[in-house]
């Protein structure tokens, strides 16, 4: 990374001033979202009791396995249950106190520093855009998405307009969300590093290569003077049996 690309990604102190100081701004679960959990985990909660009650009744013992059943079924609603008082205060929350965005995801609080955090426009699931697209969806509400990502971890988080309590708070949200991003430039630097780790790659191979070629030469030279050294052998070999023929036929000349 060059200076100049490195002082284009530091965070000044001015961008630093257009955010909000030592507050959290929380942005809870739609109401609806909410009220529907509710009700599902009482009903089935309910049946899930009277089962159980049938089964107790009627001195009928169904075994540990069903028992076992009736009990986690029992579990997740209660589980469930207070989870919606949860995100009910917030399913997504900016915390200007702490530097980091923190979300409710599958009964889990997940946190994202701003130092790692990018936020940008989402897009809806293959199967809601095939059902939006349909004649059966000519009439649904349009969503807006907003992904939350941390750019260090290979899972990145989506949060919808149907998922907060209104359109407004969604809007409020992405502003927020945005705003944060450009100013510590996360994906930036991130995307920055993969360069340096590219190129580093990069060269690292052309020197193998360099090497292997250098080796290739080296081997060719080495086998060049091998075929030379034994061609002047044979050659020296020759010469002296020719001089060894010369010499026999010179005594036989002078015996005669």
């Amino acid at each position: 990374m060059s200076e100049v690309e490195e002082k284009n990604l530091e965070i000044s102190q001015e961008e630093l001033d257009k955010l909000p100081k030592d507050t959290v701004h929380c942005f809870p679960a739609s109401k609806t979202q909410i009220l529907k959990r509710r009700i599902i985990c009482l009903i089935i909660a309910a049946l899930d009791a009277a089962a159980a009650g049938y089964l107790l009744a009627g001195k009928t013992d169904p075994g540990p396995l069903l028992w076992c059943v009736f009990g986690a079924i029992m579990l997740i609603c209660i589980v469930v249950f207070i989870h919606t008082f949860v995100i009910a205060k917030y399913r997504v929350a900016m915390d200007y106190q702490k530097n980091e965005v923190a979300l409710r995801y599958m009964f889990n609080k997940i946190t994202i520093p701003f130092d790692s955090f990018d936020a940008r426009e989402g897009a809806a699931d293959r199967a809601t855009q095939l059902l939006q697209n349909s004649t059966l969806g000519a009439n649904m509400v349009k969503a807006d998405y907003l992904v939350l990502d941390n750019v260090y971890e290979e899972v990145c988080y989506q949060t919808s307009s149907k998922d907060l309590a209104s359109k407004e708070d969604f809007d409020m949200l992405a502003k927020e969300a945005k705003l944060v991003s450009s100013v510590y430039k996360a994906k930036e630097k991130y995307d920055a590093l993969n360069v340096d780790e590219n190129d580093s790659k990069k060269d690292s191979k052309d020197d193998t290569v360099d090497l292997v070629k250098e080796a290739i030469k080296e081997e060719k030279a080495e086998k060049a003077e091998k075929a030379a050294e034994e061609a002047a052998e044979a050659i020296k070999a020759d010469a002296e049996e020719a001089v060894e023929e010369v010499k026999e036929e010179i005594s036989s000349d002078e015996e005669k």
